[in-house]
């Protein structure tokens, strides 16, 4: 591939892993996001792989990597993609309806519970509550997830009584609604099994709920709520409940009734009752208003005359007659009054009758008795008999009154004699005592109820009402021991109590360290939710005090908090200040040193530090943004030049792969562009001083092999010689290949020579002193061995040339000595062929010592 090419080849296309991960994960080209997808299924690197799917983020291509990917490590970082993506919790997350939709087909029960504990939507969780079946998760749920509809669905999976119970008590003072929940569903459980107390104790709580609509009502809601629970069980509560609510529902229906208004009293009835009432005197207050208004005209008449009064018996008849008409006058006007008055008591009595009659026709004994007393207590306020058909009417409505009271009064007694077996048995069966204390007051709140709806009729209960106390007082005997521990506690937590609040306003002085200010705030928010276990008396007392404590530390907390914030505020500041077009000097380092001084502020108030933190990572993330930016835009120079380095290296051990036909000019091309590279790492570089060193090598081996091609052609003579001389060819075949043979100048006269002798097989043979001298000679020259015969005349030959040296001689070059020991040894003439091997020996290592 030529270097051009290679450079413009995109990053995503790069054979190196690392590259090609780098490029799918920053690189916006658009030939890589049309090929993210194949990437992620069909890449060769894990990496590559993984680094696509992230990009793409596409549910189905992860969800399908996540059971079929070849590689393990990708299999679950798809699989975490996967749970990611259906939760909501990443940023390309599918719309919540593709997610509703992309669940109904999930089975895999680990993801169902994920997205049943993590998934944003609490619509998500539902669906994923609803395609679970692990009973822990349920209860779980229950207690832990943030949405009321979510925790209420997890509840109505869980089935079992004893965790039902267990979920009821962990959620006691945590989620009100899920501890009432859960005792309503066992509640249901028991009353579906059949369980006998529980259906009682189920109506009993219905009864009480419905007479407590009678005296304070509610929504009518409340009234069908209490209907339809009912009928569910009537048909398994014994008769005396089912009385019970019958008559709380007649009263309940009387309550509602409205009275008559005053005003639809008859005028016939009104005009019977003046009758009746106050005729007598009318007639004689109208008969002297008409005397004395006679008299009055006389004496006006008498006074208007031409001729004044002078008489004086006259004038103190006239002054009596003024006096007299005056005192009239306000007889009448006391007596007019008294009439409007008992008109307006009879109206009164008139207006309760008609409620009176509704009561007593819906059984509503309470409100009836309220009505006779408010009636009797308005006859014991007339002054005047009541009218004649008044009176007929009230009396029909008293005989039905004493028919309810008697039936009332049976029923109360029923109710009364009920009370006492209750709480005689609660004495036998030994509950806990606060259970004890409740059911006694419950029932003795029921007995005063009970005397109240009766009124005087209740004195006819006393011998019940002695044994109901006796009972009580029984019942209460086990229980004094209990209580009186309970108060010694509860004395002792009022103590701990008034110690909190002594170290909190120590604590909260000025000067005082936040962490205690901290610790004593929340020894005082433990104090109130104790103060259950205080004297109920004390309670109040004890509550405002923390509340004023509370409020003090509060004041404390907030002006700290507020210090905390302008720091914040400061240090955000001078975060945005660094957040230039362009990075500058040494802001990084201001940054690293704001993002210490932000640690060691410490913390204030959540909402505020949070939303202050979010500015001041904006600010940071600006400055190390750049700072990253400027990183990739570095790491791409870095990756471009090391592609051109791995270029030119891969082109120049071209170039000494073949160094026999290497080009110089693209070897000096290649440096020159080498050179040109401003920054390579250390393995290029090593990599490209390993190509140049072997290239240079290769020449220099080129160029010594030039240096010694003559010695290689008379070797290559000298062998062809010694065949001659052996006979070990045809002579024309010998000729030829001396021909080819390229000639030399070492021994090049001497060489044809001898092979023309040897051609025409007159052989001359060497001496044998003459050739071991000369073959040991040519051994010292290698710096080779000589046999252990020759190493005494080797020694002899050393010290010989040493002493020559030291005389004087002119010292040879190894090439001039070796040209000359090879001519000698050409004119020898034919020596045994053991010195021809250790000469061909000595010939390769001297070539080889050789420049």
């Amino acid at each position: 591939m030529k270097l051009p090419a290679f450079l413009s080849k995109p990053r995503w296309q790069s054979k190196d892993a690392a590259v090609r991960r780098a490029a799918i994960a920053a690189d916006n080209e658009s030939g890589l996001i049309a090929e993210l997808a194949r990437l992620a299924r069909e890449d060769a690197d894990p990496g590559a792989r993984i680094a696509a799917m992230r990009r793409l983020a596409d549910p189905g291509l992860v969800q399908g990597m996540a059971n079929d990917d070849a590689d393990a490590d990708v299999r679950r970082q798809a699989r975490a993609l996967w749970f990611e993506l259906m939760s909501g919790a990443h940023a390309s997350a599918p719309a919540l309806p593709d997610r509703l939709r992309l669940l109904k087909a999930q089975e895999d029960a680990e993801l169902i519970e994920h997205l049943a504990r993590r998934a944003r939507e609490p619509e998500l969780r539902l669906a994923a509550l609803d395609l679970a079946r692990r009973p822990a998760l349920f209860f779980e749920r229950a207690l832990e997830d943030a949405d009321a509809n979510v925790r209420a669905a997890a509840l109505a999976r869980v089935d079992d009584e004893a965790q039902l119970l267990r979920l009821a008590e962990r959620a006691r003072k945590s989620d009100k609604q899920i501890n009432r929940l859960a005792r309503e569903r066992v509640e249901a459980l028991r009353i579906g099994r059949g369980d006998d107390a529980t259906l009682e104790q189920r109506a009993r709580a219905l009864c009480e709920r419905l007479e407590q609509l009678v005296r304070e009502p509610q929504a009518p809601d409340a009234e069908a709520e209490i209907d339809a629970r009912w009928d569910e069980i009537q048909v398994r509560i014994a008769e005396p409940l089912r009385q019970r609510y019958r008559t709380a529902h007649a009263l309940l229906l009387a309550s509602r009734s409205e009275r008559p208004p005053v005003a639809n009293v008859a005028p016939a009835q009104e005009a019977v009752a003046e009758q009746a009432a106050v005729e007598p005197v009318v007639d004689r207050v109208e008969v002297s208003e008409t005397d004395a208004a006679g008299e009055t005209e006389t004496a006006e008449e008498a006074a208007a005359g031409d001729e004044p009064a002078t008489d004086p018996a006259a004038v103190n008849a006239l002054l009596a007659q003024v006096r007299f008409n005056a005192s009239l006058d306000s007889a009448n006007a006391e007596r007019q009054q008294q009439r409007e008055r008992q008109q307006a008591l009879f109206a009164r009595i008139e207006a309760a009758l008609a409620p009176l009659a509704e009561a007593l026709e819906a059984g509503a004994s309470g409100r009836a008795h309220a009505l006779k007393a408010e009636i009797d207590e308005l006859r014991r306020q007339s002054e005047a008999p009541l009218p004649r058909a008044l009176m007929q009417r009230l009396a029909a409505a008293e005989q039905r009154h004493a028919e309810l009271s008697r039936w009332q009064h049976w029923a109360d007694g029923q109710r009364r004699r009920q009370l006492c077996e209750e709480i005689e048995a609660l004495a036998e069966a030994g509950p806990h005592p606060d259970a004890v204390a409740a059911r006694v007051r419950d029932a003795q709140t029921e007995w005063t109820r009970l005397d109240a709806i009766e009124g005087p009729e209740a004195a006819r209960h006393g011998g019940l009402a002695r044994r109901f106390h006796a009972a009580c007082r029984n019942a209460l005997a086990p229980a004094r021991a209990y209580f009186k521990k309970r108060h010694e506690l509860r004395e002792s937590q009022a103590q701990r109590i008034s110690e909190v609040l002594e170290r909190a306003t120590a604590s909260g002085g000025d000067g005082a360290d936040a962490s205690a200010v901290i610790a004593a705030r929340r020894e005082i928010v433990a104090a109130l939710r104790d103060l259950d276990r205080v004297e109920p008396r004390e309670r109040k007392a004890l509550a405002e005090r923390l509340k004023n404590g509370l409020t003090t530390l509060d004041a404390r907390i907030a002006a700290r908090d507020e210090e905390i914030a302008a720091a914040k505020r400061n240090l955000i500041a001078r975060a945005e200040a660094l957040t230039q077009p362009t990075l500058q000097r040494g802001a990084v380092a201001s940054a690293r040193e704001l993002q210490q001084q932000w640690q060691t502020i410490g913390s204030g108030r959540r909402d505020r530090d949070q939303a202050q933190w979010k500015a001041f990572r904006a600010a940071l993330d600006a400055v190390f943004g750049r700072l990253d930016a400027e990183r990739a835009e570095r790491s791409a120079r870095d990756a471009e030049a090391r592609g051109q380095a791995e270029a030119l290296c891969a082109e120049l051990e071209t170039l000494a792969a073949d160094a026999a036909n290497a080009d110089r000019t693209a070897a000096s091309r290649i440096e020159k562009a080498w050179g040109a590279l401003d920054r390579v790492d250390d393995g290029l570089r090593k990599r490209f001083d390993a190509a140049r060193a072997a290239l240079r090598t290769a020449a220099e081996q080129r160029e010594r092999g030039v240096r010694q091609a003559r010695f290689a052609h008379w070797l290559a003579r000298y062998r062809l010689c010694r065949e001659a001389e052996q006979g070990g060819g045809a002579a024309d075949s010998l000729r030829e290949r001396w021909n080819a043979t390229e000639a030399t100048d070492v021994a090049g006269a001497a060489l044809n020579e001898r092979f023309d002798r040897a051609a025409s097989s007159d052989i001359a043979v060497a001496d044998e002193d003459t050739a071991r001298t000369a073959v040991i000679e040519l051994e010292m020259l290698a710096g080779v061995d000589s046999p252990e015969e020759d190493r005494e005349r080797r020694r002899i030959l050393q010290v010989e040339r040493l002493s020559a040296r030291m005389r004087g001689g002119a010292a040879a070059s190894p090439q001039q000595e070796l040209v000359a020991l090879l001519a000698r040894w050409t004119g020898l003439g034919a020596a045994d062929t053991a010195f021809d091997r250790r000469l061909e020996r000595a010939l390769a290592a001297t070539l080889e010592t050789l420049p």
